[in-house]
């Protein structure tokens, strides 16, 4: 399978393997401060649209703007820095690397895949996360504390998602977590430990494999999406918890 290799810096997203790439699933495996994610656009909307649109959301929660944005592309999934998995580019055409931190998006240089589709199945995973309509989770409710697990977006959510897996004290419920963030709060919850990760984002419809390596323990499970069609909220403080524990 081939292998992307992505590093964040402060000038931008550096691309290793994306050359000569056919359609198909590739590993992908990013280092550097932050979550790159791979995105395709739609035809007369590039980067460039996607990082104004964007960066306007984030400063003036412009719900136009995240909705033009999620209306003209396609987010296939990524990872944060250390962070691998696979990833599935679907079809030929342009592809583009992006981060979003602090300094608003960074966009990387596209590159091009050509050709017929490679057959590629997905690895074995050790379980699933599914981001359903709600938006609610389902899936497995115990993995291993390390391995992989498949994470898909339905097609019926209309929306992307990200997993976020926080550990938390065991015991502690979903309706604690959601008057935590409900609170503005921005301190240390009581229930909070230190342990977690996040993935990038992806569409409706299209899922990625994880990699991880975290303590055994009771995780919530977060998505913090904002939703389009509520003011821009975050998925997490509209209930979109799950509990699950990691063996």
């Amino acid at each position: 399978m081939p292998h992307i290799s992505a590093t964040l810096t402060k000038r931008g997203i550096n691309l290793k393997g994306a050359d000569g790439l056919r359609p198909g699933r590739v590993m992908l495996s990013v280092k550097g401060n932050g979550i790159v994610e791979l995105a395709m656009f739609k035809r007369g909307y590039d980067g460039e649209d996607f990082a104004a649109d964007v960066n306007k959301f984030g400063a003036k929660n412009d719900i136009k703007a995240l909705k033009r944005a999620l209306a003209n592309t396609q987010i296939l999934g990524g990872f944060a820095g250390g962070g691998s998995g696979t990833v599935v580019l679907p079809r030929a055409g342009s592809y583009t690397p992006f981060s979003i931190g602090q300094r608003g998006v960074v966009m990387g240089e596209p590159f091009m895949v050509r050709g017929a589709k490679r057959s590629s199945s997905a690895p074995s995973t050790d379980g699933r996360i599914l981001a359903k309509t709600g938006p609610s989770w389902g899936g497995s409710s115990t993995l291993p504390a390390k391995g992989s697990f498949l994470f898909k977006n339905k097609a019926t959510t209309g929306v992307p998602h990200f997993v976020v897996l926080q550990q938390v004290a065991e015991g502690t419920t979903t309706d604690q977590v959601l008057e935590f963030l409900q609170s503005g709060d921005e301190g240390n919850p009581p229930w909070g430990l230190p342990a977690g990760m996040e993935t990038g984002s992806i569409s409706p419809g299209k899922s990625m494999t994880v990699d991880y390596d975290l303590p055994a323990g009771q995780y919530v499970v977060m998505c913090f999406f904002p939703d389009p069609q509520m003011g821009g909220m975050p998925h997490s403080l509209m209930g979109m918890l799950e509990m699950i524990h990691l063996t």
